[in-house]
This record gives C-alpha cells, sequence and structure tokens, in this order.
C-alpha cells in the first residue's frame, strides 16, 4: 500500500509540474478577452444568406473545412511543406524509388481528388517475349487500333517502320536496357488508355476548343470571358482515371530513370533510336560528342537523353495535341536548356487534356516558356522536376506550377534557382478548383513575379495600375462571374513551398499566400533569412470568401511592402481567413497601410510572430497591427444583405518573445509608437469605444512568454 500511496504522490507532483511549466495559450487568451473562443473563427454559409454566392462550382474538398475552421490552415500547410522535405530530399531518392510518385500524390492528386491512397500505381512488368521492346510498342499501335503487320501482293510489307528500327536497335543494346524500355513503354500505354478513359464522355468539339485556349490568366479573375466548353468538360470529364494515368507515368518515369542511370554506360556512344507512333514519336539517345544537341520535342509520346547538354525546341514533355494525349521527357544528365529564349509552343511539363512530365536528373539548366510552361495543367496534369544544379526558369503566363481545373507542378530539389514569370503560376490555384504548386528542397533561390505595369501591363487599379496584378507565389484565384455572367467557379489551391536557404520573393499585387474567390493560396518557407518584398493584396492576404497564409518557420526575415504596401500581412478583406505567421528570429515587418493583424468586411485576419527581437512599421495614423474595422451593417442588418450581420469577425496581432518596437512613419519622418507598446495588450476598438461590439473584435497583444499550440502540432517550441 506504501508503495502505491508514493506512486500516486510521485504522479500527482509530476502532473502539477508538468501543468506548472505549460504555456499559456496566447490565442485563446486574446479571445477569452472578447468573449470569443476558437470555435467562433472561420466561416459556414447558410442557404438563407442571401446574396452569398452559394452556388460557386469546382470548389475543392478541403475548401468549405478550411473555410470553417481555419486553424486548420496552419496544419495544411505545413503537411505540403512535410512533403516536400520528404520526398524531395536526395537522401530518399537514393534509397528509393517513389519519391516522384508521392510528391504528384500527396501535393496534386489528393489535394484534387480523394479517390486514392498512394499505396502503389499498379506498374506492369516488360512482355515476357524474346522481343520485349518490340512487343511492347506492338501494344502501344494496337492501343490505337493498328494492326500488327500489313500484306501487299502476298508478302508482309516493311510498314510500320518501327519494326525495322526496334531491330536493328536492340542488336547493339544491352538486354537489361531493352528490359527497362519494354516495361516504360508498356505502361505509357496503359497511361494513355486510361487518360483516353478519363475524356470518354466528353464531346471531342469541346476538346478541341478547350485545348486551344491561352487567355485563362487575362479573363477569368473578374469573369470577363466565358467558355461554356470547359463548362462541358468539367461536368463529364472521369478525373480519377486521368488521375491513375497521371501517377503511373510519374511512377514509370522514376523506376526507369534509376534503372537507366545504372545502365546508361553500357549503352554504345552515338546511339540513338527514333520512330513515329501513333501517340506521338519516341526517341532515345546515348552520350555523343557533340557540344550541343539540338531536337524538336514537339508532338513527342517519349524522350530518353543519357546526359548530353541538349537544346529542346517545341512540346518537351509536353501534349502537343488530342492525339498527343502523354508526352514524357527523362533527362538523365547535362546542361539543357528547354525552349528556345522566345519560345511560344506549350513547353516543359504541360498537360493539357493530358499527362506531360519532364524529368531532370542534373546539370544546370535553363527552361525557357511562354504560356503554359514549366508545370501546368489545364484538364490535366504537368509536372516537371530538375532534381539538382544551378537553374533559371522564365516564362510568362500560366507557368512553374499553375493549374487550371487540373494540376501543374514544378519541383526543383537543389541548387541556387532563379524564377520569373509576368504572372498566374509559381503555385497558382486557378479556376475550376485548379491545383499549382511551385516547391524547392534547397538553395538560395529567387523568385520574380513581374511587379511593374511599365515592364509587363497587368497593372491593378488597387496600385493605380502602376504595379502588377500576378496572382502568383502561392495564390488561388476563381472566377469571380458575380459582375458578369453569373457562372461562378470557385479557385484552387496554390501553394509556394521552400524548404532550405536565403531565399527572395519579389512580386507585385496578389501573391505570397493569397486568396481570391474561393480558393486557397499557400505560401510556406521552412528555414533561412528570407526577404518577402511585394506590395498590395499579398503576404498572408485575400478578398471575397477564401483563405491565405504565409508560413515562415525559421531565420532573420523581411516582410517589406513598397508603393501603395498595404492590404497585407495578416489582412483580410470580404470574407477571408488570412495569417502570417512567423517562428524564430528577429524579424522586420514594413507597411503603409491597413496591414498587420487586420480584419476588413467580416475577415479572419492574424499576424503572429513568436519569438525574436522583432520590429514592426506601420503608416502613422492607419488601421493595423490587431484591428476589426467596424461596420454599421454588422449591428443593424442590411434590408437585402443580412449576412454581414450573422458572421463575426476578429483581427488579431500576436508577438510573443523578444524585445520588440513599434515605429510609426510617414514619408518623411518615424517616431516610436506610443499606442503600441512592448508587452503591452490593446483593442481596436477599444473596449471604451461606441464601435466596440457587434461581434467584430479587433486585438494586439505583445507578451513576454506563451503560446499558439496550434502551430506546434510537429514540432518543439
Amino acid at each position: 500500500m506504501k508503495k502505491i500511496a508514493v506512486l500516486v504522490l510521485f504522479l500527482c507532483m509530476t502532473t502539477l509540474i508538468v501543468h506548472a511549466e505549460e504555456k499559456e495559450d496566447i490565442l485563446e487568451k486574446i479571445l477569452t478577452e472578447v468573449g470569443f473562443t476558437k470555435a467562433d473563427l472561420g466561416y459556414q454559409p447558410k442557404g438563407y444568406w442571401n446574396r452569398f454566392p452559394l452556388d460557386t462550382e469546382y470548389k475543392l474538398t478541403s475548401f468549405d473545412a478550411l473555410f470553417a475552421e481555419p486553424l486548420k490552415l496552419p496544419d495544411y500547410a505545413t503537411v505540403m511543406a512535410n512533403t516536400v522535405e520528404l520526398y524531395m530530399d536526395p537522401i530518399y531518392s537514393d534509397s528509393n524509388s517513389d519519391g516522384l510518385y508521392k510528391l504528384v500524390y500527396n501535393l496534386g492528386v489528393d489535394k484534387k481528388l480523394g479517390g486514392f491512397r498512394s499505396y502503389s500505381a499498379n506498374l506492369l512488368p516488360a512482355p515476357n517475349s524474346y522481343t520485349p521492346l518490340q512487343t511492347a510498342v506492338d501494344q502501344l499501335f494496337a492501343l490505337a487500333g493498328e494492326v500488327e503487320s500489313y500484306s501487299t501482293f502476298g508478302t508482309v510489307a516493311e510498314y510500320p517502320p518501327y519494326k525495322k528500327a526496334i531491330q536493328d536497335a536492340v542488336k547493339v543494346l544491352p538486354d537489361s536496357v531493352e528490359i527497362v524500355l519494354a516495361e516504360l513503354v508498356v505502361n505509357l500505354t496503359e497511361s494513355i488508355r486510361w487518360r483516353n478513359i478519363a475524356f470518354r464522355k466528353c464531346d471531342l468539339s469541346d476538346m478541341q476548343k478547350v485545348f486551344v485556349i491561352r487567355d485563362l490568366a487575362d479573363t477569368q479573375n473578374d469573369g470577363t470571358k466565358y467558355y461554356p466548353a470547359i463548362d462541358d468538360i468539367a461536368h463529364t470529364i472521369d478525373y480519377a482515371s486521368l488521375h491513375y494515368a497521371a501517377l503511373k507515368v510519374a511512377a514509370a518515369a522514376e523506376h526507369a530513370e534509376q534503372q537507366l542511370q545504372k545502365l546508361k554506360s553500357e549503352i554504345p556512344i552515338n546511339f540513338s533510336l527514333e520512330f513515329d507512333t501513333p501517340f506521338g514519336k519516341v526517341a532515345i539517345f546515348s552520350k555523343t560528342k557533340q557540344k550541343l544537341l539540338r531536337y524538336n520535342a514537339t508532338n513527342s509520346l517519349l524522350i530518353i537523353d543519357c546526359g548530353n547538354d541538349n537544346l529542346y525546341r517545341g512540346s518537351a514533355g509536353a501534349t502537343a495535341s488530342l492525339t498527343n494525349p502523354v508526352s514524357l521527357l527523362l533527362d538523365l544528365g547535362g546542361n539543357d536548356i528547354y525552349g528556345d529564349a522566345n519560345e511560344s509552343s506549350v513547353t516543359t511539363g504541360v498537360g493539357l487534356l493530358g499527362v506531360g512530365l519532364v524529368l531532370d536528373s542534373d546539370g544546370h539548366d535553363k527552361y525557357n516558356g511562354s504560356i503554359f510552361a514549366q508545370g501546368a495543367g489545364l484538364f490535366g496534369v504537368g509536372v516537371l522536376y530538375d532534381r539538382s544544379g544551378n537553374d533559371i526558369y522564365k516564362s510568362q503566363l500560366s507557368s512553374q506550377g499553375c493549374g487550371y481545373f487540373g494540376i501543374g507542378l514544378c519541383f526543383d530539389g537543389v541548387g541556387d534557382d532563379d524564377y520569373y514569370i509576368h504572372g498566374s503560376g509559381q503555385g497558382l490555384g486557378g479556376v475550376g478548383g485548379g491545383v499549382g504548386v511551385c516547391a524547392s528542397c534547397g538553395g538560395n533561390d529567387k523568385y520574380k513575379a513581374e511587379p511593374f505595369s511599365e515592364i509587363v501591363n497587368r497593372g491593378d487599379y488597387h496600385s493605380k495600375h502602376t504595379i502588377n496584378g500576378n496572382e502568383a507565389q502561392g495564390a488561388g484565384f476563381g472566377r469571380r462571374g458575380d459582375g458578369s455572367d453569373g457562372h461562378a467557379w470557385a479557385g484552387g489551391l496554390g501553394a509556394i513551398i521552400d524548404i532550405n536557404g536565403d531565399d527572395y520573393y519579389y512580386s507585385g499585387n496578389w501573391s505570397l499566400g493569397v486568396g481570391y474567390w474561393f480558393g486557397t493560396g499557400i505560401a510556406i518557407d521552412r528555414r533561412g533569412d528570407d526577404i518577402y518584398k511585394s506590395c498590395y493584396f499579398t503576404q498572408g492576404s485575400g478578398a471575397h470568401f477564401c483563405n491565405g497564409i504565409l508560413i515562415d518557420e525559421d531565420g532573420n526575415d523581411k516582410h517589406e511592402l513598397f508603393e501603395t504596401a498595404g492590404a497585407a500581412l495578416g489582412f483580410g478583406w470580404d470574407y477571408t481567413n488570412a495569417f502570417l505567421i512567423n517562428k524564430n528570429g528577429n524579424d522586420i515587418y514594413r507597411a503603409k497601410m491597413i496591414s498587420i493583424g487586420l480584419s476588413q468586411i467580416r475577415s479572419n485576419a492574424f499576424l503572429i510572430d513568436i519569438g525574436g527581437d522583432d520590429i514592426y512599421y506601420l503608416g502613422d495614423g492607419t488601421p493595423g497591427l490587431g484591428e476589426a474595422t467596424y461596420r454599421t451593417d454588422y449591428e443593424f442588418p442590411s434590408k437585402l444583405t443580412p449576412y454581414y450581420y450573422y458572421a463575426k469577425s476578429f483581427g488579431a496581432f500576436i508577438d510573443i518573445g523578444g524585445n520588440d518596437s513599434y515605429i510609426d512613419f510617414t514619408d518623411s519622418s518615424e517616431t516610436v509608437s506610443t499606442k503600441f507598446i512592448n508587452n503591452s495588450l490593446w483593442f481596436q476598438p477599444s473596449k471604451t469605444d461606441s464601435t466596440f461590439g457587434a461581434n467584430n473584435f479587433g486585438v494586439g497583444i505583445d507578451i513576454e512568454d506563451g503560446t499558439v499550440p496550434e502551430l506546434f502540432l510537429w514540432y518543439k517550441e
């Protein structure tokens, strides 16, 4: 009995010690100050919300849940970053052959459609034949309805010509290489079969109309132009079959890459095999002595290069037509150029109503594009994965991780990389619940979405048309058809994810973890001293029924705004959940106006900084730093639009730890704030103000110790 009593006493004392050491939940603290709980955050629209755009189509399965429970947004973003860190780490690929498959599944397919569980792509073996490669190609032709041989004048014709080309080639190929090639062709054939099943109910004329669309980036956000063929395909497509095809391509590509890396030295110098198929050409090249190989990649089903320096012209690893439904380019090394400097073709990992994938194993590469490039999908899946090297990415629109009704993924493993785009990319989840992800595992990277309209005209009226609306760097954007034809299409999921390195993000408006019209935008940087430089509606922001979040997990970071310099750093407008979360490091924030944990028009907006000596610059006299702007229709319902009365809003600023500074500034002066002070609590509106209440509260707190437990599910503080 004494032993039991001692044990009970020990457990009680241990429990008391643990509880004594537990940190205070600061978010819960400030919510309690105004009579809210965490359950009061988020939005669940009701059918009686007059004039609310309830019938918006194509919302992702994640949207309504995140819209209702915004404190799950950090979890959702963190899981995506966990995926990148695990599967893009070179150590993982050294001992596993499913990293690309897992990336395409976790960051693309699972976000678009929840029917898979990533167990296997169910790859087929090479044909059990004395001539496995020819048998595999025979099966490819059979899928297109071609017979194995043709006869004329009583003899078998030497047609189709691929037979002789393969017979001559395999004479010098090791059997092990032929097996790998045969297996790859068999699985590409199976991918084509599933892709064709996906569109079996779709009208061919609609598909042809959609295939040639190139102006979605310029015509959809405000519902300028309506494409009925897009709606028709969206209502008949079989996404499960299409995504199954994409997963097969990803798995087969990586398996072949790893096998051929071991065997490529056994392939004779100057070996080449080229032939046409009903679904595009096949081209395989060994290492040559030529300095730069130039190759027109348009209308290709499969290209394999064993390590040359190449210039790929045209549609490299991109679906070039409806008769070219799958396109794979596997480059095993070399310093390559994808696309001419003035490239106009759809190129480099683009799936237009199909599957396009480029896998580049190594080298310092240059990627040139225009519209649809470098990981983009329209009713399809487009993937670009560059494993290593210091690479340069340049394109105009709908590129570098961009999806419209489909999936676009741009992955770069390690290396110091440079990205440039006009807009609508670097992680854009566009109309129709598109998924777009731009992700890097390591290196000091530079991401630029052109800010100035004098260089590229995408001027935004929020900045007097001098600054571009980019829709880039982690942006979810829908089609706001309520002001035009009524066809409201939800945005998708756009994410930019960078794991390691000192990175530089530069953009104009609508960027860096921004949402718009039922879209979700995510920007997450895990480690490094980073600089974020942008203008308006940016850095954890959004407008009109959306989610936007920027998370920086470590490093001494700078969050700077220029020109109009506002609507940012945790800013929500019109039913937006917006977060800027920064952990660790001595950070600097600068905004001229309406920023830093500011809720306007019934939003939930947060800036949360945990750890470090931080400096906050905010324009003198502007709302921000934990504020919720009051409107009379919060307290007295509008006669026609009462849903503003039904909802709640909360603007929050939280700084935990460090010796922090608050600076009020104008164009000509800076002064230490007397309103916002280190180790203090404030309310905006204040509790003595006549506008305090109406389920609309703004709270700011600077406190020495505490936590926000939702932000530390995976990591110890």
